[in-house]
């Protein structure tokens, strides 16, 4: 396995990411939340489609496959990005965005899993991860910081709810940071993730105990 290839092919991915809306987000239809989990060599992604605004629930979708990739921080791409488009791709259609269990572009090479899900499918994706994994966090109010890298904003961190740190919101590909915070906030309903990851999470908990039994 050659990391300098691996990178070559991440910095190459981020000069196609476009962060400009492809659909604005109060026209979106549907949103799909993404979520993976592992069991021995195994990987479970589980997606699930709401409808917008209301955030109800309209398909869901379980892949488990052979994981064929070894765990590496800041090369999950190669390790999920197939199974997560995988479990995805039958859900979408038009007007849809997708949250994935990611990073977008707030990584090292700006290649992340959710900028990985975004370039295959040709669909706006936003990435939450619980933690910072790149870019300087400049605080904007009690609740919401931006995520910097020099002059330029790639994401924000909001805490959403009293009790809870926040999460690292960065779009993947196809919309604005500005505009991938706007989408998250409209997919809270009083948890600390928003509703399409929160949900995705939750099954792909259920699958993995199934298959430890």
């Amino acid at each position: 396995m050659n990391l300098e290839e691996l990178r070559k092919i991440q910095e190459k991915m981020a000069k196609s990411v476009v962060l400009d809306d492809l659909v604005p987000v109060d026209d979106l239809k549907y949103v799909i939340g993404v979520d993976q989990a592992f069991v021995d060599d195994k990987i479970i992604s589980c997606a699930v489609k709401l409808r917008l605004p209301e955030l109800e629930v309209v398909d869901k979708s379980v892949k488990v496959e052979k994981v064929n990739f070894p765990y590496i921080p800041t090369f999950l791409m190669f390790r999920e990005g197939e199974p997560a488009v995988n479990a995805v791709k039958g859900l979408v259609e038009e007007r849809t965005a997708i949250i994935v269990d990611g990073s977008g572009i707030a990584h090292p090479r700006r290649c992340g899993l959710a900028t990985y899900i975004a370039l295959k499918l040709r669909k706006p994706t936003v990435g939450i991860t619980k933690r910072r994994l790149f870019g300087e966090v400049v605080k904007v109010n009690e609740n919401l910081a931006k995520i910097v890298d020099g002059e330029e904003v790639i994401g924000y961190t909001l805490k959403t709810c009293k009790r809870c740190n926040p999460i690292y919101i960065s779009p993947g590909s196809f919309i604005s940071p500005d505009s991938a915070l706007k989408l998250v906030e409209k997919c809270l309903k009083g948890y600390k993730l928003p509703e399409p990851v929160r949900i995705a999470d939750k099954m792909t908990k259920e699958v993995k105990k199934e298959l430890k039994y």
